[in-house]
């Protein structure tokens, strides 16, 4: 569960560009002859494009000049001839055989770089190769199921990527982190099933983890903490419904930011405001990938904390109340959460059921008004400097 928070950011992530070069095409395509669209679209050898290009075909293939930036997305996307300024392309296969004196972010199944990039090269997918004709100007930033350096890079190398060779040159620095693939895994090998040493490493790490973030609210955030525990505690059923109504509202703000960046870019295209596209395209991705850290952030730990003090308090009760105490509770409820959620086959079970909990309780807590405490009875939060109290029945 905790390795499929980072696969979701970066799934969105792929979904966001997909998606914003669709609309970003529509909508600068009604400005005037920018998009091209087809089964096919060419630019011929020969051929001078002297403004932005917006492809969406099932193949695109640059083999003469555009004297600007080019966007595009579809099966194939080949680049033989030159272009002046940046890349953004997402297909089945990106090659790079020309020259693009920009930036290039690709993304997609089979990446090549056989051609000159002169600044950086972004690329996200399934395999990323720099042949030995490929030149790269700048750095080379990469998430890759396998990257294979052959030519040259004058940057540096950032990598995450399952199978890594390198036979050319690197000029910056080279930070690849290998993450092995599990096929056909031997006990012992790396991408084998963890042993039970691994899932205790594991299992300690995302403790302390939770401990700290706890620690952190109890400190940083008291009154919030003091709602959420209580929420949680008095109302665990409702807080449960609330979870899944979270989980589906994610789903729907995603979809929202989506919609909204899509018919802002056709706004702006349709005015002529291409600075103002850009914008709105950062900011897009931007939000959803700080909604997504912080869906993850709450869903992975906050959750775990929260309910593993719900947890404690049925263990640990009494009306004295101190910071720590509270956080001999959060310590003892989240070793306890962290070890149901490691058990085989019901481990998944409980951290869903612990998901659904966390979250719900984190919106009643948000839709409680302030400076009312759970019962409703003002001055019920937790202040800086005092102690967590019962709240009265």
């Amino acid at each position: 569960m905790r390795h499929t928070n980072r696969v979701l950011v970066a799934a969105i992530a792929c979904i966001a560009l997909l998606v914003t070069l669709t609309g970003v095409a529509i909508a600068q395509g009604i400005v005037g002859e920018k998009l091209r669209s087809g089964d096919t679209v060419t630019i011929a050898a020969g051929e001078t494009v002297s403004n932005d290009v917006y492809a969406f075909a099932g193949t695109v293939r640059v083999d003469g000049t555009i004297d600007g930036d080019l966007i595009a997305s579809g099966g194939r996307v080949e680049v033989a001839g030159t272009v002046t300024g940046d890349i953004l392309a997402a297909g089945g296969s990106v090659t790079i055989t020309g020259t693009v004196n920009g930036d290039a972010r690709i993304a997609g199944g089979t990446l090549s770089v056989g051609g000159a990039v002169k600044e950086d090269l972004l690329a996200a997918g399934g395999q990323l190769t720099v042949t030995q004709s490929g030149t790269v100007g700048e750095d080379v930033i990469s998430a890759t199921g396998q990257l294979t350096i052959d030519g040259a890079v004058t940057g540096d190398v950032l990598a995450r990527t399952g199978a890594y060779a390198k036979a050319g040159t690197i000029g910056g620095s080279e930070d690849v982190t290998i993450t092995p693939r599990a096929q056909a895994p031997q006990p012992g090998q790396p991408g084998a099933a963890p042993t039970a040493t691994q899932q205790v490493i594991d299992g300690v790490r995302h403790f302390l983890v939770v401990v700290l973030i706890g620690a952190l609210l109890i400190w940083l955030a008291p009154r919030p903490y003091v709602a959420m525990k209580t929420a949680l505690r008095e109302r665990p059923l409702p807080a449960a419904g609330w979870g899944i109504v979270a989980i589906l509202g994610f789903v729907v703000l995603l979809i929202v930011i989506l919609i909204a960046m899509i018919l802002l870019a056709f706004v702006f295209g349709l005015l002529g405001f291409s600075d103002l596209m850009g914008l709105d395209i950062l900011g897009g991705i931007v939000a959803i990938l700080g909604a997504s850290l912080l869906f993850s952030l709450v869903a992975g730990y906050v959750a775990d904390a929260l309910v593993g003090v719900a947890l404690a308090s049925l263990v640990m009760r009494g009306e004295s109340a101190s910071r720590w105490r509270e956080l001999a509770m959060l310590a003892l409820g989240a070793a306890a959460v962290v070890l149901l959620s490691s058990l085989p086959v019901i481990g998944p079970w409980v951290k869903f059921v612990v998901i659904l909990l966390g979250l719900g309780a984190v919106v009643i807590a948000s839709r409680r008004p302030r400076g009312t405490n759970a019962v409703g009875a003002p001055g019920g939060w937790l202040q800086p400097g005092s102690s967590p109290q019962t709240p009265a029945t």
